[in-house]
């Protein structure tokens, strides 16, 4: 019962209902999904990368194509992996087993298709996505995951990515308190219904779409840019 109550006041009471739900409702059936998209701070998590850990724990770019499926079983990485190929894995371990990974995130670019919900992000060059975020519970609550993000965008701005971005849901209060932290500004909103086959997305801000809805979200879907 404790367990559930910390759980509770760490991601809040919708975010848990919206896991469970989606649990038992098929995405082919209704989904309805919210986020924020937030600019990461490069610079700052740049100087929270170079600090020296506190921990016994290693980051580490993944390479190997078993090691990153693998990452992608580990972070529940759905995205589909014919759209994913230039993307970046990134995970974190103990140092003395650095490939039994214990949590992990991934780095987008070029494109980014959440083909379940009907909508692709495009990015220009110098754009980069953090997407599919995970860590054990055994290392959580350590900075584990902000030293991991930090990691990321630090490999990422060095390959040329200068705006990176990353999408969290509202009612997620401990991941919108992280981002937050670490965000320069808040870039807007990307809201979707779908019911069977029809999805509608909505965005705002500084966010440009070609259209508002789609029948064939897999296959045909909404396309963002992030002006």
């Amino acid at each position: 019962m404790m367990a559930l109550i910390q759980k509770i006041r760490r991601r809040g009471l919708v975010n848990l209902l919206e896991i469970q739900f989606n649990r038992i409702v098929p995405v082919w059936l209704f989904r309805f999904s919210m986020g924020d998209v937030f600019e990461l701070d490069v610079d700052s998590l740049r100087q929270l990368a170079d600090q020296s850990a506190n921990d016994d724990l290693v980051y580490q770019v993944v390479m190997d194509c078993d090691d990153r499926q693998r990452l992608r079983e580990k972070t529940w990485n759905s995205v589909p992996i014919e759209t994913t190929q230039n993307d970046y894995g990134f995970a974190v371990g103990a140092a003395d087993a650095p490939t039994d990974f214990q949590g992990g995130v991934w780095g987008g670019v070029e494109s980014f298709i959440e083909s379940n919900l009907g909508f692709r992000l495009l990015f220009d060059a110098d754009q980069a996505w953090i997407y599919c975020a995970y860590i054990d519970p055994s290392v959580r609550g350590k900075g584990t995951y902000q030293r991991l993000l930090a990691f990321a965008v630090k490999h990422l701005n060095q390959q040329g990515y200068h705006r990176i971005y990353v999408v969290v849901q509202p009612w997620n209060k401990a991941s919108i308190h992280v981002h937050r932290k670490f965000s320069r500004r808040r870039i807007g909103r990307i809201t979707v219904v779908r019911i069977l086959r029809w999805a509608s997305v909505f965005g705002s801000g500084n966010l440009t779409k070609d259209r508002t809805w789609t029948t064939e979200p897999e296959t045909n879907p909404v396309l963002f840019k992030i002006s």
